[in-house]
């Protein structure tokens, strides 16, 4: 007589060797996942931080109020800044919404005077989705 089919124990053994496959790769598919996500955040507090750099460039912030550092803590409130207020941005308040989630120091450095150029630099901390905390710097040189 032709057997058809699987038996039970072959059906078992073929589940428990999946079920083993599917557990190594599931560690790697998580901290991929993790991993996209860090990048993300990091990306966006590139965009924050241009965002700065934006600002001097634009020559809507004054360069001589920078010129002794200055920090922002997580959470700080651009729209009761009088820096922001005065510098015309469209809308401080929703600085808050774009910056709130990052710490800024911002410096800026006569770096020549004759014509003026200025150095700014702008470092920046943020979270890590995995935990901990990341920071960055970014420069540029702006002409006045």
């Amino acid at each position: 007589m032709k057997k058809l089919g699987m038996t039970l124990m072959e059906v078992l053994l073929a589940l428990v060797i999946l079920g083993l496959a599917l557990g190594m790769f599931a560690p790697s598919v998580v901290g991929s996942m993790q991993a996209n996500a860090d990048n993300r955040t990091r990306a966006q507090a590139v965009a924050a931080a241009e965002g700065w750099l934006d600002r001097f460039r634009a020559k809507t912030l004054d360069f001589n109020a920078f010129t002794t550092a200055r920090t922002y803590g997580y959470g700080y409130d651009y729209a009761n800044d009088p820096t922001f207020v005065a510098a015309g941005d469209p809308s401080p308040a929703s600085l808050n919404a774009e910056w709130g989630r990052y710490a800024f120091r911002v410096q800026t450095t006569l770096f020549a005077s004759s014509p003026q150029v200025w150095r700014v630099d702008v470092t920046i901390r943020y979270a890590r989705v995995k935990g901990g905390e990341a920071s960055f710097a970014l420069s540029t040189f702006v002409d006045q």
